[in-house]
């Protein structure tokens, strides 16, 4: 809240801005700081460690996401099953689940979610796009850190995506790790501890 009273004040001053050009400058740039104010708030307050673990049925939860992309247009296939439902804290798990659907669509044209389980319940979220460097593929998990150096949200985001879905992973005792094939694309590999 102490921070959106001075991003106001700033969005009507630049209201005030007789030059056209410049005063949709000003707004982007107060939209920007912004949309990095909410996901940064989304990022302390979104890791769901006040939420309590409960059964998940994941393939019930992979197939809402599935539908929700959808409805907006994006292709994102599922294949594979789960023996079970998985004990987690189901908002935050599905925030970690979306933010890699959402990248892959994003920068790689569609997902296709794999399900494969047994001691680990594994989901492998793969894309088309042109992948991660492989000196880049741990780099990208740092909080604000983007390989697409626009600030503009339609092209790049705030860089808290996989930080947030990382932190997700390993608050359920489990991982995520990117792999960039050599055929092309990427590949997000959460892997979650059966209990």
């Amino acid at each position: 809240h102490d921070l959106r009273t001075p991003l106001t004040r700033l969005r009507l001053r630049a209201e005030k801005v007789a030059d056209p050009e410049l005063r949709e400058r000003f707004k982007r740039d107060v939209d920007s700081m912004n949309d990095m104010l909410k996901a940064a708030l989304g990022f302390f307050e979104g890791m769901g460690e006040d939420e309590a673990s409960e059964p998940v049925d994941i393939m019930k939860l992979l197939a809402d996401i599935c539908v929700e992309f959808a409805e907006m247009g994006e292709d994102v296939t599922l294949a594979g099953s789960a023996t079970g439902p998985i004990d987690a804290r189901p908002n935050a798990l599905k925030r970690c689940i979306t933010n890699l659907v959402s990248n892959a669509v994003k920068y790689g044209g569609s997902a296709r979610i794999a399900v494969s389980d047994g001691d680990e319940l594994v989901l492998r979220v793969a894309d088309s796009g042109p992948g991660i460097p492989e000196a880049l593929l741990d780099k990208v998990f740092e909080p604000f850190h983007r390989l697409e150096d626009s600030r503009h949200p339609d092209t790049g985001g705030t860089g808290l995506g996989l930080s947030i879905a990382r932190d997700i992973a390993q608050a359920h005792g489990g991982s995520l790790v990117l792999e960039s094939p050599a055929a092309g694309g990427l590949v997000a590999i959460l892997t979650l501890p059966r209990r």
